[in-house]
């Protein structure tokens, strides 16, 4: 198995405290129950299977035009169709993620402003 590619030191995501933006981290985990209700109205659940996938979303933004250049080139090699490694700057744990979404930024002085989107892998 090839060794997954590290995602790149860009700096950690953030957004303004004074844009009432909201926090530049949110974590989604998939719900994998199947549910049924019986017809006296008991609602029956199990598991679809035992793994809940976490996608994890970040936003930065007044990043440096170098940082940039470091992102879409790491992007280009890894697209939405490779895995690769990356650390939680808040829970400090490491994970196998691929992007879950094609990359989008836009200029915004003083730097780029862009949110990710990672699912786990």
């Amino acid at each position: 198995m090839a060794e997954l590619l590290n995602f790149p030191d860009i700096g950690r995501p953030k957004l303004p405290t004074a844009s009432n933006s909201g926090s530049s981290h949110l974590v989604s985990v998939q719900d994998s129950t199947i549910a049924t209700t019986s017809d006296a109205g008991y609602k029956h659940t199990r598991p679809r299977t035992t793994r809940m996938i976490r996608t994890y979303t970040f936003t930065w933004n007044a990043v440096p035009e170098e940082r940039m250049k470091k992102l879409l080139d790491f992007y280009r090699k890894v697209g939405t169709f490779q895995a690769f490694s990356f650390i939680d700057w808040d829970m400090k744990e490491t994970h196998t993620v691929r992007f879950s979404e094609p990359l989008s930024y836009q200029y915004s002085y003083p730097g780029y402003r862009f949110t990710l989107k990672f699912e786990e892998v």
